[in-house]
């Protein structure tokens, strides 16, 4: 036996050295690629802090349906992403990523909002709106602080999944963003929203009808709009297109002039940067919507429409107030920075623009409500509503983060640098600059293409 043996491993041993000599070696053979995870494996392996950001990233579109009231809206992403943050804080971390420029910007970000809230935590006595404060300016202060902080810790956990895990969790997102949008519409179509009500959707559109439900799982449907615009890019930088054809609908039943915008931007931009390599598509695409156009009635007064919102009212003549909505933003963004530049360090606090909005309309013109107690005012401008809360210092590092976002998807994949480009352009008509969709999506611009460990709030070395 013992013979047998080694005559064995004696041939094996012949055996390599001729293969090793010989002049024509065969090549290794190729092993097959590795099936990627499926999105059930992707979701019930890997570290615990993983399983609940990446679920949390499914639930995404649930930012007003499904919600809990607690004395203020508790989402399902809120749960799941304070789940995935805890666990990631009491979990072991043997590697942390090394300090970039935008951690370093989120967590001046950070610092920004504990400082204003520590500033501004009494207001001073008269001269503040009161709607919306029923809690009290103090605690209403430490709510919005804390749902500044949560964003926060949500990109900086969220950014240390592998990319395309967090690419196939928005990917499922819209599917259920889909559901929730059919729901709204066949809701919108029988007069019967008795169900979406149950369920916590919006029941009645701008004007206090059915007929002008565009939300979806959202409060408004710019919010759809963001959030279907950026998934359409991931879904196609995914190669899910049919998923890409529901979060192109959503945009459509949105009416969103975000998503519209912030897309042809982005096209541009990429056209510019890599011309030679899109420019074929780009005719191809364009060729198919000019046909789609010439054929369909109700696509051509969708664009006219859109096109009349942001001014180009020659296309939608019949379309009256067309331009409401973008004058009204453009108020609300000037009393911002009336508020800024007269608290350029620390802002007016997290949640006061509304406090403090009565002291600064100074008899611009706005819509009847805001001169009654049925409103809280907010921002609808992601950049102005930092700077009137928190100052010129957050400003400054909430622009930097999304520059070297910008920077960083640029010299990536086309479909990122659009993505980067979109979510630069549609944070400006956000309500808040908080609202979770902007960090999971800046947190997919921030993240690696293979796992890592997050460090929380850099700064603070958590």
């Amino acid at each position: 036996m013992r013979n047998q043996i080694s005559h064995g491993v004696g041939a094996l041993g012949t055996n390599i050295v001729a293969q090793g000599t010989d002049a024509s070696p065969e090549k290794p053979p190729v092993l097959p690629a590795a099936k990627p995870e499926s999105l059930g494996q992707i979701l019930t392996t890997g570290p615990w802090f993983q399983r609940f950001m990446l679920l949390s990233v499914v639930f995404m579109p649930f930012q007003y349906a499904l919600t809990v009231p607690m004395g203020f809206p508790l989402k399902i992403s809120e749960v799941l992403g304070i789940m995935g943050i805890a666990t990631y804080v009491l979990g072991r971390r043997s590697l942390r990523r090394k300090r970039d420029l935008a951690s370093v910007a989120v967590a001046a970000l950070a610092l920004a909002t504990v400082f204003s809230a520590l500033v501004n935590f009494t207001p001073g006595s008269g001269g503040l709106r009161s709607v919306g404060y029923d809690r009290g300016y103090e605690t209403d202060l430490l709510l919005y602080s804390g749902y500044a902080l949560l964003a926060l810790c949500y990109w900086s956990v969220l950014r240390g999944v592998e990319r395309q895990k967090t690419v196939r969790a928005i990917v499922a997102s819209i599917w259920l963003c889909g559901v929730a949008v059919l729901m709204q519409w066949a809701s919108a179509l029988s007069g019967n929203t008795q169900l979406i009500g149950t369920l916590g959707f919006r029941t009645l559109g701008v004007d206090d009808t059915v007929e002008t439900l565009r939300s979806g799982p959202f409060l408004e449907g710019q919010h759809l709009g963001f959030f279907a615009g950026a998934a359409l890019l991931v879904a196609l930088y995914n190669r899910s297109y049919l998923a890409a054809v529901v979060a192109a609908l959503s945009i459509l039943y949105s009416q969103s002039t975000t998503a519209y915008a912030g897309l042809a931007v982005g096209i541009a931009m990429i056209v510019i940067l890599k011309f030679s390599k899109v420019v074929v598509p780009l005719i191809a695409t364009a060729l198919v919507g000019v046909l789609a156009l010439l054929f369909s009635d109700s696509l051509r007064t969708t664009l006219g429409r859109q096109l009349a919102k942001i001014g180009f009212t020659e296309f939608a003549p019949d379309y009256q107030y067309a331009t409401t909505s973008l004058n009204l933003r453009g108020v609300k963004s000037q009393i911002s920075f009336d508020m800024s530049s007269d608290n350029p360090l620390f802002g007016v606090g997290p949640g006061r623009y509304g406090a403090f909005f009565d002291q600064y309309v100074s008899g611009r013109q706005l819509p009847w409500i805001y001169s009654t107690d049925q409103t809280r005012p907010i921002a609808e401008n992601a950049y102005a509503h930092v700077a009137a809360e928190l100052g010129y210092v957050a400003l400054i590092a909430f622009g930097l983060l999304i520059v070297v976002l910008l920077w960083r998807n640029f010299r990536n994949a086309s479909l990122l640098g659009m993505l980067a480009v979109f979510t630069a352009l549609g944070v400006s008509t956000q309500s808040s600059w908080t609202f979770l969709p902007i960090w999971t999506f800046f947190a997919l611009l921030a993240a690696d293409d293979v796992a890592s460990k997050p460090p929380l709030m850099e700064a603070q070395g958590q």
